[in-house]
C-alpha cells in the first residue's frame, strides 16, 4: 500500500499538483479504480462502489481536516487498535467485511498522510531526533 500510495504522491507532485498530501485526490484515485488495487481491502471497496467522496468525508476527513499532528496522532492510535483487533478476531468478529476493509484502508491511507506530513520516517532515516 505505501507503494502504491507513495507512487500516486509522486505523479501528483511531478503533475505540479502541490507538495503537500492530497488525501482527497488520493482517495479518489484509489476508490475510482485509477490505479491497481494495492490491497484486497482496496479492491473490495472497489468492487462494491464504495464512492470515493463519502469515503473521504464521512472516513477520513474527521481525522485529518483542521487537526494538529497530535490530534491526527491520537486518532490513528486508534485506527491502529481497532485495525489489530479486527485482524486478531478475524471473521469471529462478527463484523461486516465492508467494516473491516474500511477500517484497514482508513487507517493505511492516514497512516501514510500522516508519516508524510510529519515526516518521521525521513527524519529518522537521516538521523535525525523524531521528537
Amino acid at each position: 500500500m505505501r507503494g502504491a500510495l507513495a507512487a500516486m504522491l509522486e505523479e501528483r507532485r511531478r503533475l505540479g499538483d502541490g507538495v503537500g498530501v492530497d488525501l482527497r485526490a488520493i482517495v479518489d484515485d484509489l476508490l475510482s479504480g485509477e490505479v491497481a488495487a494495492p490491497t484486497a481491502d482496496v479492491a473490495f471497496l472497489v468492487k462494491h462502489h464504495a464512492d470515493p467522496g463519502a469515503f473521504y468525508e464521512n472516513e477520513i476527513a474527521p481525522s485529518w481536516e483542521g487537526l494538529g499532528e497530535a490530534q491526527r496522532a491520537a486518532r490513528l492510535e486508534g485506527f491502529l487498535d481497532l485495525s489489530r483487533m479486527l485482524d486478531e478476531q478475524g471473521p469471529a468478529a462478527g463484523l461486516p467485511e465492508d467494516m473491516a476493509a474500511t477500517v484497514h484502508t482508513k487507517t493505511l491511507l492516514l497512516a501514510f498522510a500522516f508519516d508524510e506530513t510529519s515526516g518521521y520516517l525521513n527524519r529518522i532515516a537521516s538521523g535525525a531526533d523524531p521528537d
